[in-house]
Formats: C-alpha cells, structure tokens, sequence
C-alpha cells in the first residue's frame, strides 16, 4: 500500500500538469465586440466618476490609458457588438457637454513630395 500511494501522487501531478500545459481556446468563449482607441478632449480632469458616468452614457467601456496633456486623455473604448457599436459609442460621447472632442487614436505618416 505505501508503494501505490506515491505512484498515485506522482500520477496525480502529473495528469495536473498536462491539464495546465493545454492551450485554452479563449476566442471561442469572447464575446464580440470591438475596440478602438480615442483621444478625448475633456474641460475636466477625468476621475473615476466622470469616467464611470462617461461610460454609462456612451453605452462602452472606457478605460483611461494615459493623459497627453491637462485636457487631452487617451482612453481604450470597448463595446459589444460591431464596429456601428464602437461609432455610436463614439457619436454619443461626442453629444456630452463635458467632451470637447473626440477623434480616434491612429498613427499617423510622413507624407512624401512628389
């Protein structure tokens, strides 16, 4: 009996550690949605209440990735569904009073001479 306990263990360890090695298959469980990053000019420093309220009325999440300058902030918008959500979201962020302007963060290229 003392033999087929360790055996058991190490058995035991082993099936746990090929269970933890198996790639998970996350795309299957998202939800879809889309993303997009916006630069939003606000005439308040934004806190959590005003980001919370700002996310309630664009129907998106926001998340604050970094402030640019005392009014320019950057900020992650996620919404459920497709890109039309992420537009809306965007329009309906624009209609706020408390938003001056919202335009969405893209890289932007050197255009040469002809």
């Amino acid at each position: 009996m003392s033999v087929s306990l360790p055996r058991s263990l190490l058995l035991l360890v082993a099936c746990a550690a090929a269970a933890c090695a198996q790639p998970r298959d996350d795309g299957a469980l998202a939800e879809p949605g889309c993303s997009v990053r916006v630069i939003v000019t606000l005439q308040a420093a934004p806190n959590d209440a005003l980001v919370a309220d700002l996310a309630r009325v664009s129907r998106a999440q926001l998340e604050l990735v970094r402030t640019m300058t005392s009014n320019l902030h950057l900020f992650a918008l996620t919404a459920a569904g497709s890109e039309s959500e992420c537009t809306a979201a965007i329009e309906r962020l624009r209609r706020d009073p408390r938003v001056d302007a919202v335009d969405i963060d893209q890289r932007r290229e050197i255009q040469s001479s002809p």
